[in-house]
């Protein structure tokens, strides 16, 4: 259960480091550029990297909370 917590803690740090403009658009620019070419898409203008970076973080934090959700409702339907 921290862990839960301790992954949403952060994730809103990150998205809230991005939305105030605390880490640099560089920075930001390049962890976006790496998942990109990890999947094999194109990576995003300069211009779209803060939005595309919170569109992001925040499918992650939906697909993980989706997971968790079916986990527990599969072990509880077993039990």
């Amino acid at each position: 259960m921290l862990a839960i917590v301790a992954f949403h803690v952060l994730m809103i740090l990150l998205g809230l480091g991005i939305i105030s403009r605390a880490l640099p658009v560089k920075s930001v620019a390049n962890a976006l550029s790496y998942v990109h070419k990890t999947i094999g898409i194109t990576t995003p203008p300069m211009a779209q990297t803060r939005k595309i970076a919170l569109i992001w973080i925040g499918s992650i934090l939906i697909l993980a909370d989706g997971c968790l959700l079916l986990l527990v409702f599969i072990a509880s339907s077993l039990h």
